[in-house]
């Protein structure tokens, strides 16, 4: 079994009470992968189109119905691509998928369909056959003040859409949602700055039940903006030299996104619990396997 480390555990600390990570196995600290994007984002500015598929890591204390600490996503990124054709890609994706799978899995969906939600079918027909609603996060968080029911996380502009939120867009529309441009405070560096220095080129895409499928962006491609979004967010960047170098001698617009699978086997299946579409679930407190 691999290591991330190889110190001893047992004297972690040199005597001035720090970590000595040049002792580590790759003689710096090592973290578990949140994403597999800034690598990507080199393939796609040498190849134009690609994609990546593999487990993520997330260390959010979520003990819900849909969260893991460590679930698979499908990472597409592509050169000469926008804020609106990324979310195009996104939508085509989904509404693929759901297709093909009618189409090829008839057996185990009329499983589903009888013994864990009646609906099951007619609903992904209706996701299939209909077009996203678009709208900015603004626009989502107007829909949400004045909507009457009582929500435990009061909607308000700058802080993050929570789950409860996403679930009263999907119905208030009563089809899948794609929010944009959300405020720049609220994500990570290298998403597009907007004009107007408030927001940034962000999307989330949301499906009914489920909430965020889908999370992505136009990202960032002038030098300057980027190194001082980096700097902003408290970060080295030393430690990203070579992202910073995929602006500094020209780039192009690039977008991207990642989508959750299990989040998406989780909707086909219409299974309540994410924790039942994947083997060997790992969950806050829980490292069974």
């Amino acid at each position: 079994m691999f290591k991330v480390t190889t110190l001893d555990l047992q004297r972690v600390k040199n005597k001035g009470g720090a970590v000595d990570f040049t002792e580590d196995f790759f003689g710096k600290s090592a973290s578990l992968t949140v994403s597999g994007q800034l690598e990507a984002e080199v393939y796609a500015l040498a190849l134009g189109n690609v994609y990546t598929f593999g487990p993520t890591f997330r260390a959010e204390n979520s003990n819900t119905y849909r969260h893991l600490a460590e679930f698979w996503m499908v990472e597409p990124e592509m050169a000469f691509c926008d804020l609106k054709e990324s979310i195009d890609l996104g939508e085509e994706l989904i509404k693929s998928t759901l297709a093909y799978i009618l189409k090829n899995c008839k057996d185990d969906m009329d499983f589903f369909n009888r013994f864990v939600d009646k609906d099951l079918i007619s609903t992904i027909d209706n996701i299939i056959n209909k077009h996203f609603e678009r709208l900015t996060y603004t626009e989502a968080i107007g829909i949400l003040s004045k909507a009457r029911e009582q929500f435990e996380f009061a909607p308000t502009w700058g802080k993050d859409i929570q789950s409860e939120h996403e679930r009263y867009l999907c119905e208030h529309f009563k089809k899948p949602v794609a929010v944009t441009d959300y405020p720049k405070e609220i994500k990570p560096f290298y998403m597009k700055v907007n004009k107007d220095g408030r927001t940034v080129k962000a999307m989330d895409i949301l499906l009914p039940g489920i909430g965020e499928i889908i999370g992505g962006s136009q990202r960032e491609d002038v030098y300057e903006t980027l190194l001082n979004r980096i700097k902003e967010m408290n970060l080295d960047p030393a430690d990203y030299w070579w992202y910073l170098d995929l602006r500094k001698y020209g780039t192009v617009i690039h977008s991207g996104f990642g989508l959750g699978f299990e989040r998406l086997m989780q909707f086909v299946t219409g299974l309540a619990n994410i924790r039942d579409v994947i083997p060997f679930p790992r969950t806050p407190k829980n490292l069974e396997f």
